[in-house]
């Protein structure tokens, strides 16, 4: 993942707080949803990691969560391309923020991936959780 993605999980509108300003790095994530909604012109993406958050809300202290979740919300999406999906593809992942505010998102390669360019984005979801084994 880029140094983009990193600057925007540290900030405190996606991950700073629960991470006290410092998330793991971003190859600790993994992308486990992709949802395109032509409807509303968005995409979310979700991500799970064991990285658990150092700050926690009231509601996940005291439960033996071990596991987190998160999901990205992108609007005012643009130039959606998919030219194939699969487990190799979610591995690699590409954000940056050009100067005007605008996100480009792009999900494995030209070749076979998702690329898109999107208006904003939102922490839409966060989600503590028990699980079991390893990621």
């Amino acid at each position: 993942m880029s140094a983009d993605w990193s600057q925007l999980l540290a900030s405190a509108e996606y991950l700073g707080e629960l991470y006290d300003g410092a998330p793991p790095p971003t190859d600790a994530y993994d992308l486990f949803y992709v949802h395109i909604d032509e409807r509303e012109d968005s995409v979310t993406l979700g991500f799970d990691t064991r990285a658990f958050p150092l700050k926690l809300p009231p509601e996940w202290r005291g439960k033996d969560f071990n596991a987190f979740e998160f999901h990205l919300f992108f609007t005012g999406v643009t130039g959606l391309r998919v030219t194939g999906w699969g487990a190799s593809e979610a591995k690699v992942i590409d954000l940056t923020v050009d100067d005007g505010g605008h996100f480009d998102v792009a999900l494995g390669s030209e070749a076979s991936g998702i690329a898109f360019r999107a208006t904003a984005a939102r922490l839409a979801r966060t989600r503590a959780y028990l699980a079991s084994g390893n990621l």
